[in-house]
């Protein structure tokens, strides 16, 4: 049974954009909501990696925006994080739902604050084990391509855990 609802942030969501997987959230997802905070993140200055995909998605609704209700937590969660991570986090305890984060210390905060989270590359492997995706590495090589630093070990692990080799 897939989880009923997601909340991304900036980072995840421009990784996702990169390698193609917005629409493979749907499938994983009942339901991808997006923090309004990230949203000004990613579409303010169009010239920024994957703001046209991004904005897209949100029109087709493959997207939802969402503000979190308390703002109040989202500004003492803006003292430590930026104010993406702040609002994914916020809005994913409002809602109960799993929060798609890649920096560590927001990582590390959701886990304090009893959230499940997940990652850009959870994604790329949970696409792959529904056949959403036919392989990994070439999706990987496009974050490489785009300037991402990804961890070896990691490549490695994300590679090996869909079966494939390098």
């Amino acid at each position: 049974m897939k989880p009923e609802i997601a909340v991304v942030d900036t980072s995840p969501l421009i990784a996702l954009a990169v390698m193609g997987l917005l629409p493979a959230l749907r499938s994983l997802f009942n339901t991808v909501l997006v923090p309004s905070a990230v949203v000004r993140e990613c579409l303010d200055d169009l010239s920024k990696p994957m703001a046209e995909n991004i904005g897209g998605a949100l029109a087709n609704n493959l997207l939802i925006e969402q503000s979190a209700a308390d703002q109040g937590y989202c500004e003492l969660l803006a003292q430590v994080l930026d104010q993406g991570e702040a609002e994914t986090i916020a809005l994913a305890k409002e809602m109960n739902a799993m929060a798609l984060l890649d920096e560590a210390t927001a990582r590390k905060i959701a886990a304090r604050e009893g959230i499940d989270f997940a990652g850009s590359l959870y994604v790329l492997i949970r696409a792959r084990q529904e056949n959403l995706v036919p392989a990994v590495t070439p999706l990987l090589n496009k974050l490489l391509e785009h300037g991402y630093h990804l961890d070896k070990s990691l490549v490695r692990y994300v590679v090996e855990a869909c079966g494939e080799s390098l």
